[in-house]
């Protein structure tokens, strides 16, 4: 009797370490609410046959406005248009942009072009990833720090 009782609290045990992990690992959120009126940086998107890590994020911005207006910026140009959210559901309008030349090794282009690919987002860990269609990649963005 007493090894049963042994036995039943070691896996009482067991059971609330298991559910105490899985409470303490992050969990992926989809509620509009937690992206929009911040603004985030570009960090690095996943791809299944590459991985763009961007060296200097903060030129890679989006401010998604309750007003579904995007503000945006491609490296060394500034843009804006619309888009449409709802729950875990994300994608962008056309999206105007200056168009100065920006220097050598530039990612404007790239980045322009992805966002206006976007299906989807989560946030998770506090930063933000937008899906593009098909498990064609993932972009992560981060919140822009105020210095």
């Amino acid at each position: 009797m007493t090894r049963f009782l042994i036995l039943i609290a070691s896996g009482i045990f067991l059971i609330g370490c298991a559910t105490i992990s899985s409470n303490t690992q992050s969990e992926q959120n989809y509620d509009p609410q937690t992206i929009l009126g911040k603004q985030w940086q570009w960090e690095s998107t996943i791809t299944p046959v590459e991985q763009i890590t961007v060296g200097t994020p903060k030129n890679y911005t989006i401010l998604l406005k309750a007003d579904n207006k995007v503000q945006v910026r491609f490296d060394c140009n500034r843009g804006g248009g619309s888009f449409e959210i709802s729950l875990g559901k994300l994608s962008f309008g056309p999206i105007m942009s200056t168009r100065a030349a920006c220097p050598p090794g530039s990612l404007d282009f790239r980045f322009a072009r992805d966002l206006q690919r976007v299906v989807s987002f989560f946030t998770r860990n506090n930063n933000l990833y937008l899906e593009l269609p098909y498990d064609s990649g993932t972009m992560k963005f981060s919140p822009v720090k105020i210095d």
